[in-house]
């Protein structure tokens, strides 16, 4: 008769390959360390191969535990669907739903469509994390996400997508600087200019630099960690950047001593999107938060 692994062993791999940790694992799994680790030598037991290497002076999996913790992954991803499933209440957009989201879109997004969305949908328990789009990528693809707002073009093959409306970039330049005169900007005159960009990892970084068909090295630009950030540092004269409208309707340079400038033919822009699992139990719900946020976004 084959042994099958339970949930619970496979919940507990799970924790103790995301915090490296037993002590933490435990913790997390709301067990003890001694219940965790009895678990997880239950489940090599039964699967007759070691999960876990405790030779190594650091923690790590063994080859057949790396394979183990994939596959335990999508198979609790799964149940979760399930569950989502049977419990899905005939309520439009009640209940959880666990939403990622991007720095560059959800300080500008969610301040202005949240307030509505709690009138028109007062039963929806909405649990926010933002990250950098890989990151929040990642989470949606393991399950710890039914959905997230990112900017296109990206990777998304293998998940289900609804456009939530383009974003253009100005260009922002100091008061008095030679392009603040103009009525738009061509990307050529861009070309010397030094650039304050997010940091490497930011896709907003990257869709910039698409539209002004620029490529950067060590030392080329200015990294900031957040588009508050970079507007205080043009403001102040260390550079040039584009900006999305989408922060610049929210107020993102109100006071601030620059100028911002359209780009000329209006070359410069990202999508916004809402994505998720395909099939996921929430997909109903997922569209119909899309289409709550298609009117912030395109207004």
């Amino acid at each position: 008769m084959t042994i099958r692994p339970t949930l619970r062993q496979l919940q507990y791999l799970c924790a103790v390959a995301d915090k490296r940790s037993f002590r933490a694992a435990a913790e997390a799994c709301y067990v003890s360390q001694s219940t965790l680790s009895s678990g997880i030598k239950q489940l090599e037991d039964g699967l007759q191969t070691a999960l876990i290497d405790r030779e190594s002076p650091v923690f790590a999996l063994t080859p057949h535990g790396e394979v183990v913790l994939e596959r335990a992954k999508v198979l609790l991803r799964d149940v979760d669907d399930l569950v989502a499933a049977v419990q899905v209440q005939s309520a439009p957009l009640s209940g959880r739903l666990r939403l990622g989201i991007i720095p560059s879109i959800g300080p500008f997004l969610l301040p202005k469509a949240l307030p509505s969305l709690r009138v028109a949908f007062p039963d929806l328990r909405l649990y926010l994390r933002e990250s950098l789009t890989r990151d929040v990528l990642e989470n949606l693809r393991s399950g710890q996400l039914d959905a997230a707002v990112i900017a296109l073009p990206y990777q998304i093959k293998d998940l289900s997508c609804k456009s939530l409306g383009r974003d253009f970039f100005q260009v922002a330049v100091p008061k008095g600087h030679r392009l603040a005169t103009q009525t738009s900007c061509p990307v050529a005159d861009l070309q010397e200019e030094t650039l304050i960009l997010l940091e490497d990892g930011h896709c907003l970084r990257d869709h910039i630099l698409s539209s002004l068909k620029r490529s950067l090295h060590d030392g080329d630009d200015i990294h900031a960690t957040s588009l508050t950030t970079i507007v205080q540092m043009v403001a102040n004269g260390l550079g040039a950047t584009l900006l999305p409208q989408i922060a610049l309707d929210a107020g993102l340079v109100k006071g601030q001593e620059l100028d911002v400038v359209p780009l000329a033919g209006n070359v410069g822009e990202r999508e916004l999107a809402l994505v998720w699992r395909p099939h996921s139990a929430l997909e109903r719900d997922i569209s119909l938060l899309a289409d709550h946020l298609i009117p912030f976004v395109t207004a």
